[in-house]
């Protein structure tokens, strides 16, 4: 990442020694059009839609949406540096698909990117009744105000992607795309609609933008790694351009990812070159690397194991002669983390089946370590074609095992129920229904030993008697209903998110439903 943003910077400051005569004729419209040599900072407020990212009812589905009620980005070219600011509802029933629930009836996020570095703000919990109002933040300073706790410690991105997510996103801005192809010795073509410019950066990252005949930039496409999908296309279309205040600027900012919607912008009001200082916090410029997954094992039965140590656990059962694991999630090296796990808590067997509880990236991150390991993917009917196309997906950013051994996928699809057997043990998998979380969910059900093992139905709180988020509510009672529908005989679930494992009288307890059997 670093190699990356030097490069940015360097070109950025050397840019004005650069003849006008060498750019291209485009390059220079366009920047004469948008007022980029005069554009040091950029501010720029809007509301719109925001979109869960992998998130989707189904494979096939859009990401769930979720109301911006305000946006606002700010924006400092010669440093590299942007902070985004985003006020979300996300309404209630939250909407059909997944992403986190919000503890509240708003969310507020808080993201930044300077050089190097990325990392989020967090953001203090509301004014109690009868508190002061909270006072607004001055353009680029940290959240907070009266009426609000003292605000925690910037925390690190959680992934270098977010680093370089950001960084480009910056750089995909109109004024901020010219900058970088002016900078970045970008080649031009003529195409039906305008002029397409290329260019890349850091030797490795590729930016296209189309500038139409009105020398505004259009459409910025760029690509970055994903685990599942690999060089996954982010597009971003600009129109409406609005002169706000002497800037040229778009009215909407639509942005995909993936081919789906991911930011949907109306924007409202542009300020260039005001004060934007946005300064690294030494808590996140001396925060060391992410250390390597750690995966541990807890005994839940003869020869079961529930596999934890991170933010999303897996199910090892041991069979015959061989291992069937469920969920290999978050990323390749958690997959092959908890893979190596598997293997050490059953040795000398292989992993011949591998479940996917559902197709949330969350849960999918590692499917390609999966299939490099050549086991069967037993998966939903409806992901089938998702899953071919993940394991051909091209991933020539940041190549994976997968892209090297070119193994070809096998998949084992499930309707309403399947079940895996070795004569002696039986795993059953169950299709939740009625559940507004996703389409796919299977959840697994050893009946001999009464174990149930699910992912994102049930999420333990703290103590048994925390109270529930308002949404989560909602998918307890599905889990019950279905548990009961099923007639499964359920002592132990294991979640496959939170610390510890529960019992179905405690998910009844947070479902508002009478155990069974209870009087």
């Amino acid at each position: 990442m670093r190699r990356l943003t030097l490069f940015f910077l360097l070109a950025m400051f050397t840019l004005a020694s650069v003849p006008s005569a060498q750019q291209s004729g485009v390059l220079k419209a366009a920047a004469d059009a948008l007022g980029v040599a005069n554009i040091k900072t950029l501010q720029f407020t809007g509301s719109g839609a925001a979109y869960q990212l992998g998130q989707n009812y189904t494979a096939n589905d859009v990401w769930p949406p979720v109301m911006v009620k305000s946006y606002a980005a700010f924006i400092n070219y010669d440093t590299a540096s942007m902070r985004q600011e985003q006020l979300r509802d996300q309404g209630v029933p939250q909407p059909r698909g997944g992403g986190a629930a919000f503890s509240g009836a708003e969310q507020r996020l808080i993201q930044v990117v300077s050089g190097d570095y990325a990392w989020n703000v967090p953001v203090p919990a509301p004014a109690p009744a009868g508190g002061a109002p909270a006072a607004a933040p001055a353009a680029g300073a940290p959240a907070g105000g009266g009426g609000r706790g003292p605000a925690a410690p910037p925390q690190p991105a959680a992934a270098p992607a977010n680093q370089l997510e950001r960084m480009l996103m910056l750089w995909a801005t109109p004024q901020g795309f010219i900058k970088a192809a002016m900078a970045n010795t970008a080649t031009t073509r003529r195409v039906a609609g305008g002029t397409e410019v290329s260019f890349t950066i850091g030797g490795k990252y590729k930016m296209t933008g189309l500038i139409n005949a009105r020398n505004q930039v259009e459409r910025v496409q760029t690509w970055i790694d994903q685990s599942i999908v690999g060089d996954m296309l982010v597009e971003t279309e600009y129109s409406g351009y609005y002169d706000f205040g002497g800037v040229l600027f778009p009215s909407r900012i639509v942005q995909k990812q993936d081919g789906f919607p991911f930011l949907d912008l109306s924007i409202a009001s542009v300020t260039p070159n005001a004060p934007v200082d946005i300064t690294v916090p030494d808590n996140v410029r001396t925060a060391q690397p992410a250390p390597s997954p750690m995966v541990t094992s807890t005994r839940l039965a003869d020869g079961v194991f529930y596999l934890t140590g991170g933010t999303h656990h897996s199910l090892a059962v041991e069979m015959s002669d061989h291992i069937v694991l469920v969920d290999t999630p978050n990323n390749e090296p958690r997959a092959l983390a908890v893979i190596a796990k598997a293997k050490e808590v059953i040795p000398n067997k292989p992993i011949r089946f591998i479940v996917t509880s559902h197709h949330h990236w969350d849960h999918l991150g590692g499917i390609r370590a999966a299939m490099d390991e050549g086991a069967t993917i037993v998966t939903h009917e409806t992901n089938k074609a998702f899953l071919e196309r993940v394991a051909k997906s091209p991933h020539t950013i940041n190549p994976d095992r997968l892209a090297a051994s070119k193994k070809p996928v096998k998949i084992q699809t499930v309707g309403a129920m399947s079940t895996l057997t070795d004569g002696t043990r039986t795993i059953e998998l169950h299709n939740l229904t009625n559940y507004r979380h996703v389409g796919d969910m299977l959840v697994v059900y050893l009946p001999k030993e009464k174990i149930l093992a699910e992912a994102d139905a049930f999420t333990p709180p703290a103590t048994p008697t925390t109270p529930f988020n308002r949404n989560a509510v909602g998918f307890a009672q599905t889990l019950y209903d279905n548990i009961q529908r099923l007639k499964l005989d359920v002592q132990t679930i294991a979640p496959f998110h939170g610390a510890r494992t529960v019992d179905l009288a405690e998910v009844a307890r947070h479902a508002g439903r009478a155990a069974a059997g209870s009087n």
